[in-house]
């Protein structure tokens, strides 16, 4: 299973403004710490703050910052969020409508399990274990000072 940037780029959001939770951040900020795209690292966010995941204020001294402890932000919840496909194969493609042995196929419960799998294991983590360890935090402010 490969993440979309969506996902890839709302965790590196939400690593960045964790880091920094006692100031207001601007998707500029962002933008030039990861050299991302500006236009997207904002329309991601508006999704974060649509869903209550970052607190916005606009202004001169705007930004986003984190609308809930990090503790409380599961790494499952942002791909669920983020992640289109709920399910690993569509089996309602290719020519004729859907697959031809959909009604007698054992795979889609097989891969529904292992897509459970994959969520149990992401929602036993937070952002509050990627930014909370202070020798990573350390690493993380001194590689974004570096940029």
């Amino acid at each position: 299973m490969k993440l979309t940037s969506a996902t890839d780029f709302s965790f590196r959001i939400l690593i960045y403004v964790g880091l920094n939770n006692q100031k207001m951040i601007t998707m500029n900020e962002v933008s030039e710490a990861y050299g991302l795209s500006h236009h997207h690292l904002s329309k991601l966010s508006k999704i974060l703050i649509n869903n209550g995941i970052l607190e916005a204020k606009r202004g001169r001294d705007g930004g986003v910052k984190l609308a809930i402890d990090p503790s409380e932000i599961t790494l499952g919840s942002i791909v669920r969020l983020m992640e289109p496909a709920k399910t690993l194969v569509d089996c309602q493609a290719g020519t004729g409508g859907c697959c031809k042995i959909l009604s007698a196929c054992r795979l889609i419960g097989i891969l529904a399990e292992s897509r459970m799998a994959f969520f149990k294991v992401l929602d036993n983590y937070t952002i509050a274990d990627l930014i909370d360890d202070p020798k990573a935090a350390i690493s993380l402010k001194e590689i974004f000072s570096q940029s």
